[in-house]
């Protein structure tokens, strides 16, 4: 989702949120919420005693629910594209949840942790420094944890300016070597044994 279109349209969707359902209403709901953040740094992160788990992509299906159900014990957390799919797989499982979804506003991050969602995916490429920075400093507010998106050495030196812990390099291994040590790098299937990966996205 990296043209202007697409987050045109993003945009005019999370206003018309707005004005149905206001910022400070959706905080209120928070003391209502069943969910609180789970932390998922600890399962994504390999050492020398425990291999992770890999992330498993849900699907966008009318079988969803039982796709994660099924496959929960195999995942160390699942990767979920709708907020409403995503609520419905909190009720019936206990591995933390990744909201993954563009994020180019703090209504977003303050409805995926009212829906349930642990985690966050925030895409350097689509927000300049400063709303990078300011939306991964309300994500830790909130008790979220975010992931950032890195495709490009840009994107990379953004997200070190910004506070990054958890980078999903996509196919970019190349950008390994420029990675500080104390990340966690998570990457395509594909990647599972190169040298740097933490935990990898399985698409089901």
């Amino acid at each position: 989702m990296n043209n202007s279109l697409d987050l045109t349209k993003l945009k005019k969707e999370i206003d018309r949120k707005k004005q149905d359902y206001p910022q400070e209403w959706l905080g209120r709901s928070l003391a209502y919420t069943p969910y609180q953040p789970r932390p998922i740094k600890t399962i994504l992160t390999k050492t020398k005693d425990f291999n992770p788990k890999n992330i498993y992509q849900i699907p966008l299906t009318n079988d969803f629910l039982q796709i994660a159900k099924t496959n929960e014990t195999l995942a160390s957390c699942f990767s979920v594209y709708s907020l409403e799919n995503l609520t419905f797989i909190r009720r019936y499982v206990q591995i933390p949840l990744i909201f993954n979804y563009p994020i180019v506003d703090s209504y977003q991050i303050l409805e995926s942790l009212v829906f349930g969602a642990d985690c966050i995916i925030l895409n350097p490429a689509i927000l300049s420094q400063k709303e990078l920075k300011e939306l991964n400093d309300f994500t830790i507010k909130l008790g979220l944890q975010s992931i950032f998106k890195i495709t490009t050495k840009e994107d990379l030196r953004k997200a070190i300016f910004a506070g990054v812990e958890i980078l999903n390099i996509q196919d970019s291994i190349d950008l390994i070597p420029l990675i500080p040590n104390n990340k966690i790098i998570l990457a395509n299937q594909a990647f599972q044994k190169t040298k740097g990966v933490d935990s990898c996205f399985v698409f089901l």
